[in-house]
């Protein structure tokens, strides 16, 4: 059954007592044991943890002192999942009790421990395992004060430092709430370390380890130990072999009760390793004040005791017997620990599903448990209409049934409009909307009539009823670094993730994240005004693919709107884009992405190496070497505060306070979002797009709860208020269009062709309803640079698109507006 688990590896005092041992091994591996230690561990774990089953405790304990007595002693390195599987209080009376014939007093069997443990933090993951690293001798050394016994058996095939993993409960209650904050001031945690090279750790940190740490959800460490391999310091284990973990040591930093503390563990199955928790009941300190003067006063005993005997026998060395241990270290409990490669049979239903990554944790989406939630979710129709009884009780039919809700009549009839920069000429806009119909079903006709109009003839005159609503749409803003629209509410959703990520050596968290369903009314050919500027005349068939394919659709001279054509037809039901999502952005990486410096392979190797390496962002590889070859004469328009360096490489203080208030003030991080459709090509995606990514699963989890979840994020881009219109036909005489912009040109940023030649701009036109101009440079030859006038770009637009909060989408799905239905 088990290589591991054999009596032989406990030393007894008679053969009898080895027969008992043996007998009792096979009892439990014949009559309890079927097949997975895992299912076996988690019933006696279940036990433990109920209080009403407090009478079975002592038997389940004798088993489990049977599985440890059984194990074998093995050095252990890497992270390794944990469960506290037992707690058990000091017995201070053990001794009196053993002269009574009974093994533990009256006062420890009240488990006052226990009941605490098990009534409060029990199965919430507080705990989630350890790590052993690899440590100098030097370290060691430093930690122990050059403890000769210690410095003796030093050995790097066997001596580990580690730490402990620290996790949030799910859904914490008052006391609960409390526990990994208190944790982590008490006990000095750190934040969970996401690259080799993370700073504040006594040991190296293997980029192995780290990914194998990927399977365990935790976001807090510390409480370091040393260890080796030794011999129990319990008594009644009689000298057996474990591998021994030893808190005490004062210059690792222990907080009582770390400073009582020494873990033994042992191997009882492949991945599968029983520890014990030992307390020591004398001689041990309760922590340390530190006076007035500075010095430190222990309150208790330091480690190691040093006794008045001991001072003497350092004085006189020979002639001296071995005391006994002066500690009466105790069994105060037992935890079980994994190799991350077994995690999902650890986590499995029929095991520890209570500790299985919850959605925002590191874990979930690697563990694939992201993508188990999502094929056992119902259909994406009944997700909506769950959600929208939810929020709208009233609703059953979302064509027309929101004209029965005051709230959502107002919202989608109302537009949100500011004076055109082309003054009375765009007239009165609302005179588009026509009686009892919503604006979103306003632009579903309008998209109609430019489609019958422009696909056989493409002629940017038939999009004038879009073009004069962008004209008076309103720019959305950005307040404390959040995307901030002018509705009721000025936001779809606002969240946070718990799940940290690493941006080149910062470790972040999603911060004010939001995000809004995408719908392409009509796509236009841009080249077309660039090749051909009077809209009233015809290209030449020999500048425009459309013009070429007009002969074969036998559409004479006209020049179908191809582009326009295909996504309706087929490109809509290819490409999986489900909208756009904002964040926001820290000063340090907006510098990073703003930068046109002539040294950006010195400053940031690890993000040029990779747009180097990923072929599909050769344009903007090309952008950091022309800037190195100072292609261009002039500076970009944020050199002045990238001059003193990188944030990480001398950035001055003035320049990164600049970054941080340009951020705040200013700008978003931006990604677009994908359907699931896009899962099946997740190999070719990472290839094509560098900035593909899973979203953390508090995301995820977030859309999921609404009307179209997304799976995917991608296709950075940089959002931007406060700016003036790049297209001419925005603009008036003297007047430019404030709009909302999103820069995908700079080098830094990435991403497949074409998106490097891309600038969209969007405004408000309803409460949560954005219309989006779809706007690419035409002089493909001209590299970009900030400092040159967009206008030798020659941006046109290429189409338009909308933005839509959840209660849009609702409607749109109902409308059937671009949808797959």
């Amino acid at each position: 059954m088990t290589a591991f688990l054999n009596s032989s590896n406990f030393t007894t005092g008679s053969s009898d007592e080895q027969q008992s041992l043996a007998q009792a091994l096979s009892d439990i591996l014949k009559n309890e044991y079927h097949g997975s230690f895992f299912v076996l561990l988690a019933e006696y774990q279940r036990i433990l943890a109920d209080n009403h089953q407090r009478q079975r405790w002592p038997e389940i304990h004798k088993k489990l002192d049977t599985l440890f007595k059984c194990g074998s002693a093995e050095v252990i390195s890497g992270p390794m999942i944990g469960i506290p599987v037992s707690i058990r209080d000091s017995d201070y009376f053990k001794e009196a009790a053993q002269l009574l014939g009974k093994e533990r007093s009256l006062m420890a069997t009240i488990e006052w421990m226990a009941t605490a443990w098990n009534a409060t933090y029990a199965d919430t993951g507080l705990w989630m395992g350890k790590t052993f690293e690899p440590v100098s001798r030097e370290t060691v050394a430093a930690k122990t004060h050059n403890d000769a016994k210690t410095m003796s058996g030093y050995d790097p095939a066997t001596v580990r430092i580690g730490r402990n993993f620290f996790r949030e409960p799910p859904d914490p209650n008052a006391l609960q709430a409390i526990g990994l904050p208190a944790l982590t001031q008490l006990w000095k945690l750190k934040d969970r370390p996401l690259r080799p090279d993370a700073r504040g750790f006594d040991c190296q940190l293997l980029a192995e380890n780290l990914a194998k740490e990927k399977a365990i959800p935790y976001s807090k460490t510390g409480g370091y130990f040393l260890c080796n391999m030794g011999t129990s310091v319990v008594p009644e284990m009689q000298g057996k072999k474990v591998y021994q973990l030893n808190y005490r040591w004062p210059d690792l930093g222990p907080v009582y009760p770390m400073t009582r503390l020494i873990d033994e563990i042992v191997r009882i199955d492949d991945g599968i390793y029983l520890g014990q928790l030992v307390f020591a009941t004398q001689h041990y300190s309760l922590g340390a004040l530190v006076l007035p003067n500075g010095h430190v006063v222990s309150i208790g005993d330091n480690y190691p005791y040093c006794s008045m005997i001991d001072n003497i026998k350092r004085i006189f060395p020979m002639g001296w017997m071995d005391e006994k241990d002066p500690y009466g270290y105790q069994n105060n409990g037992f935890f079980l620990m994994v190799d991350p490669a077994y995690a999902k049979a650890f986590y499995a239903d029929d095991a520890f599903p209570q500790l299985r990554p919850r959605p925002g944790e590191i874990g979930f989406n690697e563990l694939g448990y992201a993508q188990m939630a999502s094929t056992a979710c119902v259909s994406e129709g009944e997700k909506a209409a769950a959600a929208g009884v939810q929020h709208w009780p009233e609703i059953t039919d979302w064509v027309d049934g929101w004209k029965q809700n005051e709230a959502l009549k107002h919202k989608f009839t109302t537009f949100i409009l500011e004076e055109s920069p082309k003054g009375a000429e765009d007239g009165d806009v609302t005179q588009l909307l026509r009686e009892g119909e919503s604006i979103l079903q306003m632009l579903q006709r309008i998209s109609a009539e430019i489609s019958a109009q422009s696909n056989p003839q493409d002629n940017l005159k038939h999009f004038e009823k879009l073009n004069r609503l962008f004209r008076r749409g309103v720019a959305p803003t950005v307040e404390n670094g959040l995307f901030q629209g002018h509705g009721a509410r000025g936001f779809n959703i606002r969240i946070d993730s718990d799940e940290t990520a690493d941006w080149y050596g910062e470790t972040t968290r999603t911060a004010g994240f939001d995000y809004y369903h995408g719908a392409t009314l009509n796509l236009h050919c841009g080249f077309t005004e660039t090749f051909c500027p009077d809209s009233n005349a015809k290209p030449g068939d020999e500048y425009l693919f459309p013009g070429r394919l007009a002969s074969n659709l036998a559409l004479g001279h006209s020049t179908p709107n191809v582009l326009n054509l295909i996504w309706h037809s087929i490109g809509k039901y290819i490409f999986p884009w489900a909208g756009k999502s904002y964040e926001k952005i820290s000063g340090r990486k907006l510098s990073m992405l703003l930068d046109e410096s002539d040294d950006l392979a010195e400053r940031y190797l690890e993000r040029v190496h990779a747009l180097k390496t990923h072929l599909a962002s050769a344009p903007h590889y090309t952008l950091v070497e022309k800037n190195k070859a100072h292609y261009w004469d002039a500076e970009g328009v944020y050199a002045q505060h990238l001059k003193s360096g990188a944030w990480d490489r001398g950035m001055s203080g003035e320049d990164k306070a600049f970054w941080e208030n340009e951020a705040a003030a200013h700008w978003v991080d931006g990604h677009n979002i994908q359907d699931k459709r896009v899962t099946a090509a997740d190999p070719l995606m990472r290839i094509v797009d560098m900035n593909y990514r899973i979203p953390d699963a508090a995301l995820q989890a977030a859309s999921a709860a609404g009307p179209s979840p997304f799976a995917r994020q991608g296709y950075i881009f940089l959002g931007v208020d406060d700016r003036e219109s790049i297209l001419p036909m925005n603009n008036g005489d003297g007047k430019k269009k404030k709009v909302f912009q999103f820069h995908y040109r700079f080098p830094m940023i990435g991403g497949p062709v074409p998106i490097g030649f891309c600038l969209d701009e969007i405004v408000e036109i309803a409460d949560g309803l954005y219309l989006g101009q779809l706007i690419y440079s035409t002089a493909l030859d001209k590299p970009f640079h900030s400092s040159v006038d967009p206008a030798e770009y020659h941006y046109q637009l290429f189409g338009y698109f909308l933005l839509l909060d959840d209660a849009w989408q609702y409607h749109r799905l109902a409308i059937g507006l671009d949808t797959l239905s």
